[in-house]
């Protein structure tokens, strides 16, 4: 027997498709569009059209739909057609133990640049947590260049790894994101959000210095941003992508300049492209005063990130 609902006017009807049905019939939608992970992105689309969880679509597989939920999950399947990256249709973004808000005003969080808080803490080497799981940061102050959603200053500070964080970009809209999650995680006395210039340096007081600089700078080369995938190139912020002709024009920045903001022995973790290995190790030797270059992986096992010491000018 088929299921059946009630009109406005007592009459009874067929009651709407069930849930289980919709979500494949926008799994084979996604699918013929060519877009990646159909079977991941529809219960996602799903879930956030209906304001829902996962759990509560997997709960209640044959509940049936109304016509006006059918007409929200067909708008936010009108968003993915359009190749809008899933996590600014869901409006939100999980970054190690945050759950960020995410939209076009900056670059969406990468899993790649999770792995960016785990070389720092290696590198800092923490100390264990202290009674009820307490510890002092290792590091005092830091300095991030470009710091789009917040996502890596704030992990950071809420992994205690670092006290306070002076963070910088270019943008104003990227700003206003990093702000509303400083917010949203509680964090936003111990992060100093501030505009700066070209040079990047132009944001930093007189007299201030850093334990360390962190930075996932744009390093695409200009002449790959057309080959990007339509989510990445039409829907993310191209100042957050575009390194210049070789994709390195952020970085020979930051290194060039980071020194005079660091104390003695304070440290540079930069986020590289994974070819960018052997060009970065040669912007570091035109700069007089980096200790020794090293490269860390990411989980694929391709190059990533970059660790260096200040040693100061001779």
């Amino acid at each position: 027997m088929k299921d059946v609902s009630r009109s406005p006017d007592g009459a009874r009807r067929p009651a709407g498709p069930r849930l289980r049905d919709v979500i494949e019939g926008v799994a084979a939608e996604l699918s013929a569009a060519g877009i990646e992970s159909p079977g991941i992105d529809a219960p996602r689309l799903v879930a956030t059209a209906l304001d829902t969880t996962g759990a509560e679509l997997r709960a209640n597989p044959d509940r049936p739909l109304s016509p006006g939920e059918g007409g929200a999950i067909a708008r936010a399947v009108g968003r993915r057609l359009n190749r809008e990256p899933l996590q600014h249709i869901e409006g939100a973004v999980e970054f190690r133990q945050l759950r960020l808000g995410c939209d076009p005003r900056a670059l969406i969080p990468r899993p790649e640049t999770e792995e960016l808080i785990d070389v720092v803490a290696s590198a800092v080497d923490p100390s264990p947590p202290g009674p009820a799981g307490h510890r002092a940061p290792p590091l005092s102050l830091a300095l991030e260049i470009g710091v789009g959603s917040g996502a890596i200053s704030l992990a950071l500070l809420h992994e205690h790894l670092v006290g306070e964080i002076v963070a910088i970009d270019l943008s104003d809209a990227a700003l206003s994101l990093a702000r509303e999650n400083a917010v949203r995680t509680g964090l936003a006395d111990r992060l100093h959000l501030r505009l700066c210039g070209p040079d990047v340096f132009d944001a930093i007081e007189s007299g201030e210095s850093f334990d360390a600089v962190i930075s996932n700078p744009p390093y695409v080369p200009s002449d790959m941003i057309a080959g990007l995938e339509p989510e990445v190139r039409d829907h993310e912020p191209r100042i957050a992508l575009d390194g210049g002709p070789d994709g390195l024009a952020v970085v020979r920045t930051i290194v060039a300049g980071a020194g005079a903001v660091l104390r003695d022995g304070g440290w540079i973790f930069l986020e590289i492209g994974s070819d960018q290995g052997p060009a970065v190790e040669g912007v570091f030797g035109t700069v007089a005063g980096w200790g020794p270059v090293t490269f860390e992986h990411d989980l694929s096992g391709r190059t990533r990130f970059t660790v260096s010491r200040w040693e100061g000018r001779n």
